[in-house]
């Protein structure tokens, strides 16, 4: 039977079309036998060698030999000489090496990291250039232990078994004949570390470099801590020297040279005549940078140590790095794009950022191709759609988390941010030795140092222009430890002339380290309580300042000081406000802290003071929208979920960091977020830096005692508010430098830059009176009197105060006969103090007088008004006490009450 040619023609398609799905099938079935065959010959080899290694050294360990190991041992000695030991090792690495590459084939295989961040670490399946490596040095060995032979027996010792063999007698001889003793020396060394760069994968240079950073700061710090205590040695014996002569005398030591002037022109002088003061009570003077003779006396007379800034070197420490390896590197943006590929997205690995905690991937998006109506047509692949992987790509290469920015600002690449499989401290050493530090500190008011980006570049910013900083983040993230870098540059660049501290930390162990340091304004503030009296009375000083700046006709802190330097005087320190838990002072008074803080936030930029908060707990209660809109500079750290992120960063991406310094910068002039490892002081180099600024504090304690001002304080009972004297002097008035506003011109007047009485009680005293009573304690009395009853709810909602202080108030009012004790089940507590009518009322009942009713009362009579007889006043003028009667009722009384 024929078929049709229809039919024909379909059972040709058909056959043509099973021929193409065989061959689809047998082509890669074919290329795995082959591949396997290939993998087991490689796996052979190897064990091949491991086996002839393990004979090898148990032949040499035993000393038992066969016909067959016997030859094989005494050739390897002919060829190798005093190296055969070196030989197994060799042979085994290079099976070993073999037989790990043959079970992996080019997919490399890998471990967890035991970090907890899912990116693995590799196996040892080594490239090509570590066995390279390896068979260099075993070279340059026995080429080496040849040629420190005399040319005369080396062959001798060759034919002995001796030396490093025919193989190093061939390269010993070479390098000698063709070159000088000390040139062929340098070709063994040279072959040496190539052959160690190539088995390490490290380049020699940086090896060299961190070893040696090592070494000599182990070594300096040996030194230093042998001459501190040889100088604490010398000093405690010339103070004991110098008292038992003041004793005798019973006078204090004379002053060798007269003192210097303390400031010029706002700075201190560097290389001025100084007082020998040979009694000095330092511990350690070359931390302290200062020597017993450097103190010195202001223009009103009291004497002050000359302030020097600390050098980095002494105070901070180098940290060691790691970097992911570059086969590393290759491997996960080749998995990079295979796997956006799976998804439809077709992309280039152009190239990685490394950071210290992450590396970024540089990919470049691809095009898509379709075809409408035998139209080719390419489109970009959207950023949008790359973004939406995260999860999958975190996935395909086993990390923690996976972050995209896409894009990355001013490129045209998507930058994929994966961890490292080691994460690095970034120490704030290197960060203040940059030259981007040194910039911004020539040019800025306050700079910090944050950290590093993705692409290793130092983050340094100035608060000054920030004005304030909000840092938030879970517990555990590094957002104390940020705090801490910051006062450490903070304390490295400034001295207590310039910048002056006041630190909350109602946790009372984060920020207590900095007791005792001249920079304080007060003690750490540790008691909730006070909290709300700090931030008034930053209020107050904010007001002061701004009241300064409005007589001198400037307009910010910079201007005023350049006026104050140019007529001599002491300048206006820039005051940092730092709160280490905001939750805390929230809870306590929430509506008392959001004011001062937001008032502060608004208006304290232009005077110079600027405010640090930190919370770890980032909630719409703590984290107001007032408060927020006024901090523009934010740093998130890892958080606990998105809406966390939101809080503070307005935009999610917390929720996904690493912790342990991994932090997101909100720059108040940038549009997207930036990603930092934040910089890392430890406790050694904080207390380095402490240690430095108290014995400032030792010096003057002692200077004062010289002096015959009594006893000095204790380096943590310091003044409680900072008070320069310059803020009550006059200054005369004259001309401002252009651009700076002008002074009243009128002679004999004068600018009074502060009355004594304001702000420069302590802190706690700007809430009392002399009595120890709160300044708001008469009208308290005026609310329980007109409410009848007294209760801390009442006066929290009339005067507008916090729990505690209406608390304080009712403590105040019951001690002082007024309030009753409290009756419980919310009835209030009951008012002593009486009003004139309730007083009047009492008086008459207890006479046995008519109470008249204050709606049917009679007008006044003659006797009421003191007239008697038709005469007014002289002798018959009656007093209204003689007659019994109340004194008349003044017009501002409170309105009385009526009478039911």
């Amino acid at each position: 039977m024929r078929l049709p040619a229809e039919s024909h023609d379909l059972l040709t398609t058909a056959d043509m079309v099973a021929k193409r799905r065989t061959k689809k099938k047998t082509m890669p079935q074919k290329q795995l036998l082959d591949r396997l065959a290939a993998i087991a010959r490689v796996e052979v080899v190897g064990l091949s060698l491991v086996l002839i290694s393990v004979f090898t050294l148990l032949s040499l360990l035993t000393g038992s030999r066969g016909s067959v190991t016997g030859l094989w041992i005494d050739f390897l000695r002919y060829a190798t000489g005093d190296g055969v030991a070196g030989v197994p090792l060799l042979t085994g690495f290079l099976g070993l090496w073999l037989v790990l590459r043959a079970i992996e084939g080019p997919k490399r295989r890998r471990a967890p990291s035991g970090d907890g961040n899912g990116a693995g670490r590799e196996l040892p399946i080594l490239p090509w250039r570590a066995p390279s490596g390896l068979l260099l040095i075993f070279l340059a060995y026995i080429a080496a232990i040849t040629l420190v032979l005399p040319p005369m027996t080396r062959a001798a010792r060759v034919l002995d078994g001796g030396a490093g063999g025919a193989l190093g007698h061939f390269f010993a001889n070479t390098l000698a004949d063709g070159l000088p003793g000390w040139g062929a020396w340098t070709v063994i060394l040279l072959v040496a570390l190539s052959g160690l760069t190539l088995l390490t994968g490290r380049r020699l240079w940086d090896g060299l470099w961190v070893g040696g950073g090592t070494v000599s700061q182990e070594i300096r710090g040996v030194l230093q801590e042998l001459w501190r205590e040889e100088r604490r040695k010398d000093l405690f014996r010339t103070r004991k020297m110098a008292q038992r002569e003041q004793n005798e005398n019973h006078k204090p030591v004379p002053d060798a040279t007269p003192l210097a002037p303390l400031r010029q022109a706002g700075r201190a002088a560097e290389d001025t005549p100084s007082m020998q003061a040979e009694e000095f009570d330092g511990s350690d003077e070359q931390l302290s940078g200062v020597s017993a003779d450097r103190h010195l006396k202001d223009r009103n007379g009291r004497v002050e140590p000359a302030w020097e800034l600390p050098q980095l070197t002494d105070m901070l420490d180098f940290w060691d790095r790691s970097i992911d390896s570059d086969d590393l590197i290759r491997y996960r943006g080749r998995l990079l794009e295979e796997t956006l590929a799976l998804f439809g997205v077709p992309a280039d690995f152009e190239g990685v950022n490394a950071g210290p905690t992450v590396t970024q991937y540089l990919i470049r998006p691809g095009y898509t191709e379709r075809t409408v109506r035998g139209e080719t047509k390419r489109t970009k692949v959207k950023v949008s759609k790359i973004a939406s992987l995260s999860n999958d790509l975190a996935l395909a290469l086993a990390a923690r988390t996976v972050r995209i920015e896409a894009p990355i600002p001013g490129t045209s690449y998507v930058g994929i941010e994966v961890p490292n499989t080691e994460s690095n401290n970034v120490g704030l050493k290197e960060l203040m030795e940059g030259e981007e530090f040194d910039s911004l500190q020539a040019r800025g008011r306050l700079p910090i140092a944050l950290g590093e980006d993705v692409r290793g570049k130092p983050v340094v910013t100035d608060l000054a222009r920030m004005p304030h900083l909000l840092i938030a983040g879970a517990t555990g993230t590094g957002k104390s430890v940020c705090i801490n870098s910051i006062i450490g540059c903070l304390l490295l660049t400034h001295t207590p002339e310039t910048l002056r501290l006041l630190m909350i930390d109602p946790k009372m162990v984060e920020l207590t380290v900095y007791n005792g340091t001249p920079h304080l304004l007060s003690p750490v503030v540790t008691d909730v309580d006070r909290a709300s009296g700090v931030l008034f009375w930053c209020i107050k000083e904010m007001e002061r300042r701004y009241q300064l700046l409005n007589k001198a006709g400037v307009r910010d802190l910079e201007r005023f000081n350049a006026y104050l330097r140019k007529l001599g005087e002491e300048i206006l320190p820039y005051v940092v406000v730092i709160i280490d838990e905001m939750a805390d002072l929230m809870m306590a008074a929430p509506e008392e802290v959001e004011k001062h803080v937001i008032r502060l936030a608004q208006m304290a930029r232009a005077v110079g003071i600027h405010m640090i908060i930190a919370t770890q707990r980032p909630s719409v209660d703590v984290i107001t929208g007032l408060i927020k809109a006024n901090f523009p500079a934010r740093i998130a750290f890892a958080v606990t979920s998105q809406i966390d992120s939101r809080v503070v960063l307005d935009v999610p991406g917390a929720e996904n960091l690493l912790g342990r310094g991994d932090m997101l910068f909100m720059a108040p002039d940038a549009s997207k977020l930036e990603r930092l490892q934040g910089a890392f002081l430890d406790d050694a180099e904080t207390n380095r830096i402490v240690r430095y600024w108290q014995n400032f504090h030792s010096l003057e304690t002692y200077i004062q005692e010289q002096e015959g001002k009594g006893p000095g304080r204790n380096e943590s009972e310091q003044s409680p508010l900072f008070t320069p004297d310059s803020l009550s002097s006059p200054i005369e008035e004259r001309e401002v430098p252009a651009g700076e506003g002008t002074l009243p011109k009128s002679e004999g007047e004068s600018l009074q830059l502060l009355e004594q009485d304001d702000g420069q009680s302590p802190l706690h005293d700007h809430t009392q009176d002399g009595e120890g009573r709160d300044e708001l304690f008469d009208e308290a009395v005026q609310v329980v009197s007109e409410a009848g009853r007294g209760s801390v709810t009442i006066l929290q909602r009339k005067l507008r105060v916090g729990y505690n202080r209406a608390n304080r108030l009712v403590e105040q009012l019951e001690a002082a006969g007024i309030l009753g004790p409290d009756r419980g089940r919310s009835q209030g507590r009951e008012v002593y103090l009486k009003t004139a009518e309730e007083s009047e009322k009492e008086r008459r009942e207890e006479r046995g007088e008519e109470i008249p009713s204050p709606l049917t009362a009679s007008p006044p009579s003659d006797h009421d008004n003191g007239i008697v007889n038709g005469r007014a006043g002289g002798s018959g003028s009656v007093d209204n006490g003689e007659a019994g009667l109340p004194p008349p009722p003044e017009k501002d009384d409170a309105p009385p009450r009526i009478w039911m």
